[in-house]
């Protein structure tokens, strides 16, 4: 029973022997998310204290919502929704993106969002906020701040939200990465874009590594682990390829870290793949 127990009640002690319901076909967390929502809107409602126990358990059981969200259903404020998510940390998963009221994903981060923005803007002036903000994940009055700070010069994403260097896979590589990014030869191609994308997403700050080795379940760690060196052996061998096309063009010190990730892929007996994967 989600919603109506003082009806059914009404109505067994009246002796009728039918009444009309709705059924739910869902699994029990979305169930009690209704029952929730239902009870905060109409009826007997929730005490504070009902509401609270159940946002935390919608927490819980749907963590990639945004907190507006479960606020709305609970009826209480996003401010003690976003307290009771910090209070839980560590006790659920961590999702890099959030579900909107508008059924939305996006990411918690915006800054790879801001970039890819960048990089499509770049590619289609013409193209509309909408669509861009869809390819990008973020939403399109985010894109609209992006194309004025392109158009005045700036960098797409503001100072307050970059991740510091410390944060980063190190700060020469996050200037390279920079460079990269701004490349025309890169941001105007398509190979260049994709290439791009593939080294932003094996390059994430430190702070996102650690969500998301914590988020790996533990029956899922061997292939996990395995994967990882995979990918690792296939960069390494899109490296010696680069290098080797263009010996002259070879960054300093690429062919020793190229080859530490070789040796740290062989002593887990790892095998190669054929391409990068990010």
């Amino acid at each position: 029973m989600i919603d109506g127990m003082h009806r059914l009640r009404v109505a067994a002690a009246e002796g009728r022997p039918d009444i009309p319901v709705r059924f739910f076909e869902g699994l029990e967390r979305d169930a009690f998310v209704l029952s929730v929502q239902s009870n905060t809107r109409h009826g007997l409602p929730l005490s504070r204290a009902e509401r609270t126990a159940a946002a935390s358990r919608i927490l819980g059981s749907h963590a990639d919502w945004a907190d507006r969200m479960i606020a709305e259903v609970t009826g209480l404020s996003t401010k003690t929704v976003r307290a009771l998510r910090r209070e839980m940390d560590g006790a659920i998963p961590h999702s890099a993106t959030r579900i909107g009221r508008d059924g939305r994903a996006r990411p918690l981060d915006s800054a790879t969002g801001r970039l890819r923005a960048s990089e499509l803007i770049a590619a289609n002036p013409r193209a509309s906020l909408r669509a861009i903000a869809d390819e990008a994940g973020i939403s399109p009055g985010t894109v609209r701040d992006v194309r004025e700070r392109l158009r005045r010069g700036e960098d797409p994403v503001p100072a307050g939200r970059r991740a510091p260097a410390s944060q980063q896979a190190g700060p020469d590589l996050a200037r390279t990465m920079e460079r990269l990014m701004s490349d025309p030869a890169l941001r105007l191609t398509e190979s260049g874009r994709h290439l791009l994308r593939m080294l932003t997403s094996s390059l994430p700050p430190a702070e996102q590594r650690d969500q998301l080795v914590r988020s790996v379940p533990p029956h899922c760690a061997g292939r996990v682990s395995q994967l990882a060196l995979e990918c690792a052996a296939a960069w390494q061998e899109f490296a010696r390829l680069v290098e080797t096309a263009r010996p002259d063009l070879a960054p300093e010190g690429w062919s020793s870290a190229a080859g530490a990730v070789a040796s740290s892929t062989r002593s887990h007996g790892a095998g190669r793949a054929d391409a990068p994967a990010a």
